[in-house]
């Protein structure tokens, strides 16, 4: 299960930590260990009192002649049930001093117990989306390369020109990419369509669920979705064989 999520609000607020620390835990995801580096981990979570420690804790840069403070990332895994870990990568000014989004990721194991849904639609509330996706991998759509890897690890490719690599079972559509797509069209086409924030918000079947039960109905209904959308919208054309 992926959740992930490109946004241009300033992450580095505490209140967006605390408030996405609090639907982690209230989805029986809250952090174990907690860490700057997404690939190593060796301290525990104390809890939201520690938190102010690790958001947006500041580190200096050098970099092209000049010295600079920057937000480091925050990651944290839990490796009880449900197993999953996630990041932060913070909102910061490139050497240009052109504004690069955050991103916030969450991958985890598949519990139909946890309200995935929920979940995503209320992190989305605390990190306004320029473009977010709630996904569901099986084994059709794991292990390809080219594009189907970006979209296996959430990637919505480069910072400043963000392009979906391909369409997940529920999409958010903020900023510039509110303007794609026909959401009347869409809606009758039997896909549904909910207004949120600056932009909409499309789920292509009544669970995520049904993404693992039904792959080849899935499949079918995000082709005919894609379809719907400009030419160029989505990296990936094709749908995985036998889908």
């Amino acid at each position: 299960m992926k959740i992930a999520i490109r946004t241009s609000t300033d992450s580095t607020e505490l209140t967006r930590g605390q408030a996405m620390i609090a639907i982690l835990s209230r989805h029986g995801l809250a952090p174990e260990q907690v860490s700057f580096n997404p690939d190593r981990f060796k301290e525990e979570y104390d809890g939201e009192a520690a938190l102010e420690k690790w958001w947006a804790a500041m580190a200096t840069v050098r970099s092209r002649g000049r010295t600079y403070e920057s937000p480091m990332s925050f990651a944290w895994r839990r490796k009880k049930v449900v197993k999953s870990s996630g990041y932060v990568t913070h909102r910061v000014l490139n050497d240009a001093g052109e504004l690069v989004p955050a991103d916030v990721g969450v991958t985890a194991q598949w519990d139909s117990r946890v309200d995935w849904r929920s979940v995503f639609r209320e992190l989305i509330n605390i990190f306004p989306p320029q473009i977010a996706m709630l996904h569901l991998f099986t084994s059709s759509e794991l292990g390809r390369r080219g594009p189907w890897s970006s979209f296996e690890i959430g990637s919505f490719g480069a910072a400043l020109d963000p392009q979906p690599p391909n369409l997940a079972w529920s999409m958010f559509f903020g900023e510039k990419f509110s303007k794609e797509g026909n959401r009347d069209q869409i809606r009758d086409a039997g896909f549904k369509v909910d207004e949120l924030l600056d932009g909409y918000l499309i789920e292509l079947t009544g669970e995520l669920g049904d993404v693992g039960k039904d792959f080849e109905n899935f499949s079918t209904r995000r082709a005919m979705l894609k379809s719907l959308y400009r030419p160029g919208m989505f990296r990936i054309d094709e749908e995985p064989s036998g889908g």
